[in-house]
């Protein structure tokens, strides 16, 4: 397995070994090949897209065959929860770690310092995103900030949409996070990748997170997958629905996917 993490990358698609969760494929990567790859797409040149997979993800590509294709189709797909990883290993599989919206954010910051990369921020509350941006200062030092937007609750069509294009072709950023939510951020992020964002993301709550808005879990309960539980404590009008009705119901179908023959996290190398 360490031999493939390191080889992961490389243009032929089938040097990109994978676990599959109820048909949507996570890439076997640590956050060392996660970092050089992150790199790698600055490099390049865009567009690329990161989808960061938890449960609520395997939910809507479980009842979304759109989605479920976005996700395989990304260029990077990273495991965002501890039960991905517990799942992956109770079908036969093994993803070396997690990497949340977060952790891709703090590894944007270190590239921007070392290689004066730009950071665009997309989405939550007015002011999160600023928040979170001082924050990151805070604990990191100096990088640079392309810019940051909080669109209006509801549709991002018409002039708002006009209105996000002018701002990132003007920012011309390397990095764009976008917290919409899934499936949305997700949908949006493909459907302007002619914008030609070397790297862009969609990281949910992570702004929130970042800022202090939210208070994260502690390290234990993370570690322990209670996370969810922490949150559900936090916010348990947003988040009841999704932890109790439609992560269980995930749960579920994962669970028997082991006796329905699936073998579904067979690590697999055909990349959709």
């Amino acid at each position: 397995m360490t031999i493939a993490i390191e080889r992961d990358f490389q243009q032929d698609d089938a040097l990109r070994p994978r676990v599959r969760l109820l048909g949507m494929g996570i890439d076997c990567v640590d956050r060392a090949a996660v970092e050089r790859r992150i790199a790698q797409m600055v490099r390049e040149g865009g567009p690329h897209q990161a989808v960061t997979v938890n449960l609520d993800f395997i939910h809507h590509g479980s009842r979304n065959a759109a989605f479920r294709q976005l996700v395989n189709e990304a260029d990077l797909v990273v495991a965002d929860g501890t039960p991905v990883l517990w799942f992956a290993r109770y079908l036969g599989g093994r993803l070396p770690e997690r990497i949340t919206g977060p952790d891709l954010v703090e590894m944007a910051v270190a590239h921007s310092q070392a290689h004066s990369s730009s950071l665009f921020f997309l989405g939550a509350a007015p002011g999160i995103a600023d928040r979170a941006a001082e924050r990151l200062r805070e604990r990191f030092g100096a990088f640079a900030l392309a810019g940051t937007y909080s669109p209006p609750f509801g549709p991002l069509d018409g002039d708002e949409d006009r209105r996000i294009r002018r701002l990132l072709r003007d920012a011309r950023p390397d990095f764009l996070f976008v917290a919409f939510g899934c499936p949305k951020q997700d949908f949006w992020i493909r459907d302007h990748a002619d914008l030609g964002v070397p790297f862009a993301a969609g990281v949910g709550g992570s702004f929130e997170f970042l800022s202090g808005a939210i208070p994260r879990a502690p390290r234990w309960a993370q570690r322990a997958g209670l996370e969810w539980s922490f949150r559900l404590w936090h916010e348990p009008r947003r988040l009841a629905k999704r932890y109790l009705v439609d992560d269980v119901r995930v749960v579920g179908k994962l669970l028997l996917s082991r006796f329905r023959g699936a073998h579904e996290a067979a690590p697999s190398g055909d990349g959709g």
